[in-house]
């Protein structure tokens, strides 16, 4: 398989794992010295620990939420890559009947391990937050 594709297989895992909550899946994916930005938020976290954190912070206000992600641009260097890819996160607030839309870029930075491509770090640029009251189409 071409590098091109392991990214992004690499890029999908982490979608298909924080869709589902599985960060040990999500984990999966980050060098253990890895780094997740938030820039307009001005967050950043550093490792597995920090990372893991982060991210159930983020994603604790939802009930649940799936990530889109689009096939990447992905730039291969040696044992290194860069990779841009859109992003929509949807989902909805626990508690309430309200959605959330979460639209943005991952710019990745990855290295080549024994164990596959990894990132080493992945900043989300936002674009926009999005929440709106989930209505039920009734009969017309």
């Amino acid at each position: 398989m071409s590098d091109a594709h392991l990214i992004q297989q690499n890029i999908n895992r982490y979608s298909v794992g924080a869709s589902q909550a599985n960060w040990d899946m999500v984990m999966e994916t980050y060098m253990p010295d890895g780094i997740w930005t938030v820039p307009a938020m001005g967050v950043t976290f550093r490792g597995h620990k920090e990372i893991r954190d982060g991210l159930i912070h983020f994603s604790s206000p939802n009930e649940y939420i799936v990530q889109l992600n689009t096939p990447a641009l992905i730039e291969v260097e040696g044992d290194r890559a860069t990779a841009q890819s859109v992003i929509r996160e949807c989902g909805k607030f626990k508690d309430r009947d309200e959605a959330i839309e979460v639209l943005g870029l991952y710019l990745d930075k990855l290295v080549r391990t024994p164990k596959g491509w990894k990132f080493s770090e992945r900043a989300f640029v936002l674009k926009g937050i999005h929440s709106f009251p989930m209505k039920v189409a009734g009969p017309q």
